[in-house]
């Protein structure tokens, strides 16, 4: 790193929108809810979103109705997802020598890795990830 001449780092962070939809314009993914890429969600909770997104239009006459619905439903699941990425601890942003040294044992035992993964924040993160049960539409228009 002292040598390099292209070196380069960033830091991870979240905007969280009091609001997803303005007139006839709403956002969706990560524009919408980024998870960040610490938490493992945001191309599922982006595709959740793109189909509810869909299934509100295609069943909801006005778009602000549909864009309401949208975002009521799917915002909990969002924000339950985008909290995942603050609570990996240091495993997931290790900030001192001894927690890098740390995470990298645990990825090189498999056996210490399989009961990180049985832990209850594991379980925890898992019932975030399926905590939205997706509606079946059906077209009212």
């Amino acid at each position: 790193m002292r040598t390099s001449e292209d070196l380069f780092f960033d830091i991870v962070s979240q905007i969280h929108m009091p609001a997803w939809s303005h007139g006839r314009v709403t956002l969706v993914g990560d524009a919408a809810h980024a998870t960040s890429f610490l938490s493992g969600q945001g191309s599922s909770v982006a595709l959740i979103g793109a189909y509810v997104l869909a299934g509100e239009l295609a069943t909801h006459a006005d778009h602000t109705e549909a864009f309401a619905a949208y975002e009521g439903r799917m915002r909990p699941f969002a924000e339950r997802n985008q909290a995942l990425a603050t609570a990996g601890g240091t495993i997931v942003t290790p900030t001192t020598r001894a927690q890098v040294d740390a995470r990298n044992a645990l990825l090189r035992d498999p056996e210490a890795m399989a009961k990180e993964l049985a832990t209850a924040e594991a379980e925890a993160r898992r019932a975030t990830h399926s905590s939205l049960t997706l509606p079946e539409y059906t077209t009212a228009l």
